[in-house]
């Protein structure tokens, strides 16, 4: 099984992949349109302990300098709002979907940690640096790369082709289309469409590893996740134990994006970032 089609059809029959778990898709229904939806994410949130924590501690570093320590989840709905909690908890729902096998623990954890840190840089440099802030920053920057762990939950012998072939290839998107036909960017955006995830979301993880202007309408987020992304690799969070850099299309980057240059906000956020390895 190596051919776009087949793995399309894989992942449209959801013969492998999990469909969204009865919290993520809770959670993902919840609109902040009545009050009574701020009391049911509290209790969605805390009726599953490891996500709860997983969420507790991504709070407190996304929001880390800004507020005193979020320690409850009725806490963290208070300081940083319903839509940033709630993006916060779908993301962490969803990536609770690809736990598996011990064999895949370290794969899974790097994912995790690189996909948490360049969701946090997103949400950094909106606030900070663009005046902009929104809910959704964190929350497409986590997701960018839910391609990839779909491939390694339901197509590791791939996964690992691709990581080894990284040896070799400049470009994971080169060594994806050598060996899948397909890239994780496609993938994830054609889960994404099943699950019925934001359009803002399916966009940006269709185009973070190609010039953003070639999203019509999220250009800029496409923008800051390809910004946010290289960032946390720079800071030694990787998606694969090989350590290569992944497209950055620096002048198209920056013309949609006025921001420091990304050696001065790596410096800016090195010390936040760290606090990802305890996750």
């Amino acid at each position: 099984m190596n051919s776009k089609t087949d793995i399309r059809i894989d992942i449209q029959k959801l013969k492998k992949l999990p469909t969204l778990s009865w919290t993520a898709e809770r959670i993902l229904n919840l609109t902040s349109k009545e009050l009574t939806h701020f009391d049911e994410l509290v209790d969605i949130i805390e009726r599953d302990p490891p996500i709860m924590s997983k969420v507790l501690g991504v709070a407190n570093i996304v929001y880390f300098g800004i507020y005193k320590p979020i320690t409850t989840v009725k806490d963290a709905l208070l300081k940083i709002g319903f839509k940033a909690l709630k993006n916060i908890a779908l993301s962490i729902s969803i990536f609770s979907l690809f736990k598996s096998s011990q064999e895949k623990e370290k794969s899974y954890m790097r994912l995790f940690k690189h996909s948490i840190a360049t969701g946090t840089v997103c949400q950094i440099i909106s606030e900070k640096f663009l005046n902009e802030p929104s809910e959704d920053n964190f929350a497409t920057g986590v997701l960018h790369d839910i391609g990839l762990f779909a491939l390694n939950y339901a197509f590791y012998e791939q996964f690992q082709k691709i990581e080894q072939a990284l040896s070799r290839e400049n470009s994971l998107t080169q060594a994806e289309k050598k060996i899948l036909g397909t890239t994780h960017s496609e993938i994830g955006k054609w889960l994404a469409e099943i699950w019925g995830l934001p359009e803002i979301f399916c966009d940006v993880i269709l185009y973070h590893h190609e010039p953003p202007q070639k999203s019509v309408k999220y250009a800029k987020n496409v923008a800051l996740v390809q910004l946010s992304n290289s960032i946390a690799e720079k800071l030694g969070y990787h998606p694969f134990e090989v350590k290569i850099e992944s497209e950055f299309y620096r002048e198209k980057v920056y013309k949609l994006l006025d921001v420091p240059e990304p050696e001065e906000l790596v410096n800016e956020l090195k010390e936040i970032l760290k606090e990802v390895e305890n996750l």
